[in-house]
């Protein structure tokens, strides 16, 4: 059977007008748009083992400063059932703050301005539903960190798989937030 194209044109250019180039150019623009879309949640300390064992001095010092604001103490703003509680002076570093309190973190508070971390805890599955909209943060202006806390086992049956605890957990956000955020998750169960 002898082949009726004799168009020297590529397959996809036939059939829709585009050559190669433009292919390609919607392909790495559909990937770009993509990557400022969905911001992924990291395994808190997963991310900070790959930040420190980074051979880019940058990176390790970033890893450093993560993990003290994690297990160090620092001022701190704790805010529980709306209520606010402030340790170690009024300019805090940290805000750790219960599913109930999200939207406190949206009010304009200049004590946010310095705050470089936001640590949500959630403490049960029916938390799971609660929303924090990126795009109203706008009073953290030095904020480089969210991670959720969960006290619970979030996937039982999948023993904690990380892509089920981040399937879980990606829902709780919402805006495209500025990519340059780190989204961070740990479960950590109480015995």
């Amino acid at each position: 059977m002898k082949n009726l194209n004799t168009s020297r044109q590529p397959r996809a250019e036939r059939a829709y007008g585009l050559s190669g180039a433009a292919w390609l150019l919607g392909l790495m623009l559909l990937i770009l748009t993509a990557g400022l879309q969905a911001q992924t949640l990291q395994q808190l300390d997963n991310q900070i083992a790959v930040m420190l064992s980074s051979p880019n001095a940058a990176i390790v010092d970033e890893g450093q400063h993560l993990q003290s604001l994690i297990e160090d103490l620092h001022p701190t703003l704790y805010i529980t059932k709306g209520e606010f509680a402030y340790y170690g002076g009024d300019y805090p570093v940290r805000v750790e703050c219960d599913v109930a309190s999200v939207t406190s973190l949206y009010q304009p508070l200049p004590s946010y301005s310095g705050v470089e971390i936001i640590i949500i805890k959630v403490n049960s599955p029916a938390e799971l539903g609660a929303q924090l909209d990126l795009t109203r943060l706008a009073a953290f202006t030095q904020l480089k960190y969210i991670c959720f806390l969960c006290t619970f086992d979030v996937c039982p049956e999948f023993n904690q798989s990380r892509t089920c605890v981040e399937e879980r957990l990606s829902p709780m956000l919402s805006g495209p937030g500025d990519g340059a955020l780190m989204l961070l998750y740990k479960v950590s169960i109480p015995s």
